[in-house]
């Protein structure tokens, strides 16, 4: 005959874990396309080595915020910031008008829905915003190139392929070169714009192991 017993125990005490360093924060972020406006007010921190996910319906905002963070919306006339992105640890406000965007790409890379690798071989999409960035040995792009194809675990597929086309890799290698690409330029934050929308399960649980291991 089994005996019962009633066992005292102490709840489980919570930790709670120090955040790691603050590594950007939208403060009051607003945007506007023209008169529509599509942001209002939006307070967000951005840890460092911390995957922060924006989940909502589509056509909330998204896409739209992502694209604040590197100044994507520089690129057509009638769209508005208000309110700041800082970026630490230099505290630069990336909206301010003596900003660059095209330094402020530089910092931040960006991932878009479907792969758009350059019209170029494999090597040279790497190898693109380094020479952007003045890098001209050959010694130190062939490492630079080798290194971001390891990190977005391309780089034993494609290493006998350096000089094919990029179109010419699957869909899923294609996602995967052009993360290598944005790596290529050490950002400080890189921005994934749902990145496995257009690609069959198999490529999408790959990239999605690939941004864990990234963090």
């Amino acid at each position: 005959m089994l005996g019962s017993a009633t066992l005292n125990a102490e709840p489980p005490v919570m930790v709670n874990e120090p955040l790691p360093p603050l590594k950007a924060e939208s403060r009051h972020l607003s945007f506007h396309y023209g008169s529509f406006q599509a942001l209002k007010s939006v307070d967000l921190p951005v840890y460092e080595h911390k995957v922060t996910a924006l989940i909502g319906p589509s056509g909330c905002g998204k896409s739209t915020f992502l694209r604040c963070f590197n100044r994507m919306h520089d690129l057509y006339a009638g769209n508005r910031y208000d309110g700041q992105i800082v970026l630490q640890p230099d505290n630069t406000d990336l909206l301010a008008k003596d900003v660059d965007p095209i330094e402020v790409r530089m910092r931040i890379g960006m991932v878009f829905q479907k792969p758009n690798p350059f019209p170029k071989t494999i090597y040279e999409n790497v190898a693109y915003g380094l020479r952007v960035r003045g890098v001209t040995r050959k010694n130190l792009l062939d490492e630079k190139v080798e290194d971001s194809l390891r990190s977005a675990a391309l780089w034993e597929e494609v290493k006998n392929r350096m000089n094919e086309m990029g179109s010419n890799l699957s869909g899923g290698q294609q996602q995967r070169l052009c993360i290598a690409r944005a790596l290529a330029t050490d950002p400080e934050i890189l921005l994934f714009d749902e990145p496995t929308s257009a690609l069959d399960p198999i490529a999408t649980a790959s990239i999605e192991e690939l941004v864990s291991e990234l963090k």
